[in-house]
């Protein structure tokens, strides 16, 4: 296990480093993992691949949803791969339902698949059309985070600048504006505060700061949320915007994040929570490592899979034959 302070940093990372200095370092700094993948990340990974080649298909080749949908699911599919669910473990994100959730056109009323409820010809949110003309899809970006004066950002060891990133779903454009298009894909049922759930995001913030660095007047995101469960397929909707003071104020947070890693990082010692973060969301896989006098004996047993906040799954293995879920 060798340490090494990412270069590439994305919002999950800056999370979970505010969450617990010490997860940060396990997780991104050794890069360590459970033996095997998250359904979670592979299944969702396969659903925005086929929303992707849906849009490809209608919006880029002029294909009829039909054919776009057929190209897609063939693109589903083979990113699946083998990849197998083990009995423990409780999920109803299985391929087949993973794919009824992309297109499902004979399912009743609470099995609607996300083209049936948005299908391209009528959604409300089209697609953002570059200067040459071609519909954009997926948005992908890499900025520089420049160590400018005193008050600048800090240098990454390697001598450069910290580089923040992030990939979403879709750049559209919304009643004649360019808007963020995510999907959240979940195995919940979206409550009555769903939607405040996106109010102080900080992933969704630092998507908006990225287009407007690049040039691109954003100001709002689309959320859209499809709860997967084994009875029924749930859609919700919520249009987020983010004020320049907000996109000020997570900046600056930024900012002091990166230099608290870094001084970290410098200082060779990683803060412990101690708190709640330990147990949210189920017990962190680090607590019997934090629990212990030798930790190695635990760490020992997790596999080393680096973060690659650069593409759809990014623990991705190439290989999915016969791998197993966490």
């Amino acid at each position: 296990m060798t340490p090494e302070l990412p270069l590439h940093i994305d919002s999950t990372m800056t999370v979970c480093a505010r969450s617990c200095f010490r997860k940060f370092y396990n997780e991104f700094v050794l890069g360590l993992r459970p033996p095997g993948l998250s359904i979670d990340l592979h299944a969702g990974a396969c659903f925005a691949t086929a929303l992707e080649e849906t849009y490809r298909g209608h919006w880029h080749m002029g294909l009829s949803l039909e054919k776009a949908l057929e190209r897609a699911q063939a693109a589903f599919f083979t990113q699946w791969g083998d990849f197998i669910i083990p009995e423990f473990k409780k999920t109803s994100k299985t391929a087949d339902r993973m794919w009824q959730a992309v297109s499902n056109p004979e399912g009743d009323s609470n099995n609607r698949g996300y083209f049936d409820v948005y299908p391209p010809q009528t959604d409300e949110i089209l697609p953002y059309f570059a200067a040459d003309g071609r519909p954009t899809l997926e948005y992908t970006f890499a900025i520089p985070l420049e160590p400018i004066g005193p008050e600048g950002f800090p240098e990454h060891p390697s001598g450069g600048p910290f580089i923040y990133c992030g990939r979403f779903d879709k750049l559209g454009q919304y009643q004649g504006r360019p808007i963020v298009c995510d999907e959240k894909t979940s195995g919940r049922t979206a409550g009555v505060d769903w939607a405040r759930t996106w109010q102080l995001r900080n992933q969704f913030m630092g998507y908006v700061w990225a287009c407007r660095i690049c040039g691109i007047p954003v100001d709002s995101v689309a959320v859209r949320g499809i709860s997967i469960l084994k009875e029924k397929i749930g859609h919700a909707e919520s249009i987020q915007h983010y004020s320049q003071f907000m996109l000020d104020r997570w900046h600056e947070q930024l900012r002091r994040d990166l230099w608290r890693i870094r001084r970290a990082w410098d200082e060779n010692y990683w803060d412990y929570n101690f708190g709640d973060t330990c147990t949210t969301y189920g017990n962190c896989i680090f607590m019997d490592a934090c629990s212990s006098a030798q930790p190695n004996n635990w760490l020992n047993t997790l596999e080393v899979r680096r973060w690659n906040p650069l593409v759809k799954n990014p623990v991705e293995v190439k290989d999915l034959g016969n791998v197993s879920a966490f």
